[in-house]
């Protein structure tokens, strides 16, 4: 359903549309983020140690959960399209490919009582969900999210600034867990005390 938009992800789509130049400057500034990230993953590593000693049945989820940034159970408020982020397809490519599958890129709202929070995810074709009233606890990461569209037309110019936001982004199926697991989930989250979930 959802597009892998990790860091590493937008790596690949920067690959294959920019120049030599521009990509080059693209992977300079992930490696960049990533070095910056480093106290962010090394303060994932206790809860990620402590993963081999659940039982066995509940290590995949836990180890989903220790390298989150933020657990919520919330409601999905609002979601728009928004094609900034999106690689452009280019006459070529849809003559030779189509565009069919080039991830679509979505801002969304994640809302519980009066308090709010602004998400990515990226989808591929016209699957339903998610969706405005999706209820589910969303297990969310931090990424760079790069503005593909900007990217692609700088390529002829002299500044090889490609800009980019740095967000939540929900990266696949297994982010988003049903509303009514959110029990389970805030007892793994106690146990291995990584992220801070927030709580109802």
């Amino acid at each position: 359903m959802y597009h892998k938009s990790s860091v590493t992800g937008f790596s690949y789509l920067a690959e294959w549309s920019l120049t030599p130049r521009l990509y080059r400057w693209t992977r300079a500034t992930i490696f960049g983020l990533l070095l910056a990230g480093v106290a962010c993953v090394h303060s994932h590593n206790t809860a990620i140690e402590r993963v081999p000693l659940l039982p066995a049945g509940e290590r995949p989820l836990a180890l989903r959960l220790a390298g989150a940034d933020l657990v919520v159970p919330a409601t999905l408020a609002k979601t728009e399209r928004d094609w900034s982020y999106e690689e452009p397809c280019g006459i070529l490519r849809s003559f030779v490919h189509g565009c069919a599958d080039i991830p679509k890129a979505y801002q969304a709202t994640l809302r519980r009582g009066h308090r709010t929070w602004s998400v990515f995810y990226f989808k591929v074709g016209d699957l339903p969900h998610p969706a405005v009233g999706d209820s589910a606890v969303w297990v969310l990461r931090q990424s760079a999210v790069f503005r593909l569209m900007e990217c692609s037309q700088r390529q002829g110019m002299t500044s090889a600034y490609c800009s980019y936001d740095f967000a939540y982004v929900i990266e696949s199926d297994d982010d988003v867990l049903p509303a009514a697991t959110w029990q389970q989930v805030s007892e793994l989250l106690h146990t291995l005390e990584e992220p801070v979930a927030q709580q109802p």
